[in-house]
């Protein structure tokens, strides 16, 4: 468990991959791709994406929870050009109620901090559909920089629209503590949901 202000990272194991199927069927997770197709993943399509993301050499998966224990949802590195020494950066908000909140733009700081502490990487890519303006904000407040449009790049919802492009260097990083000490995070009080049931736990109940 890597700890940080607002949310703690965590690896996707049992107790947190559970989550996942939910988190890959819904919104937050096309828009985080801007991808536009809708096909329902399976619990296998599932496992196999933990699996893949699991073996990459040039990306990763991981989980973030708030400091009680509340799963949010997955920070993605991914595309990483080691020659380059950069990569590209997403963040699901799986529970939509941390939307916009203090703990998903924590879970964003940690995924930035990771990829530029530990890593070592030089440089951070990230993209955003224009209406999604929780995530643009997040990505301007961690100091992410808007780079361009690229004008009528997917199709969404049947129209075309545009993508907006951000970017980080490693030198205008201030490190961790110095950005959230200039964000003055403040915790949401979101109550934690109550856990679901492990499936191999429900079909051991007699019916």
């Amino acid at each position: 468990m890597l700890e940080g202000t607002l949310v703690d990272l965590v690896p996707f194991e049992d107790d947190f991959a559970i989550y996942l199927e939910t988190w890959m069927n819904e919104e937050a997770w096309f828009r985080a791709h801007v991808w536009e197709r809708r096909e329902p993943h399976t619990e296998d399509d599932v496992k196999k994406y933990i699996e893949n993301m699991e073996k990459s050499e040039r990306g990763g998966l991981i989980g973030f929870q708030a400091k009680n224990g509340d799963p949010i949802g997955a920070l993605i590195f991914d595309h990483e050009w080691t020659r380059v020494r950069k990569a590209e950066v997403r963040v699901v908000v799986g529970d939509a109620r941390y939307e916009g909140t203090d703990e998903a733009l924590d879970g964003l700081l940690m995924l930035v901090r990771y990829c530029f502490e530990t890593r070592n990487l030089h440089r951070l890519d990230a993209v955003a559909l224009p209406f999604h303006e929780t995530w643009i904000e997040h990505l301007r407040r961690a100091g992410f920089v808007h780079e361009g449009t690229l004008r009528q790049h997917i199709r969404w919802d049947g129209d075309y629209v545009d993508l907006e492009m951000f970017g980080l260097l490693q030198s205008e990083w201030p490190g961790y503590a110095q950005k959230v000490a200039e964000l003055s995070l403040q915790p949401s009080g979101i109550e934690p949901k109550p856990k679901p049931e492990k499936k191999d736990q429900k079909e051991a109940q007699p019916s």
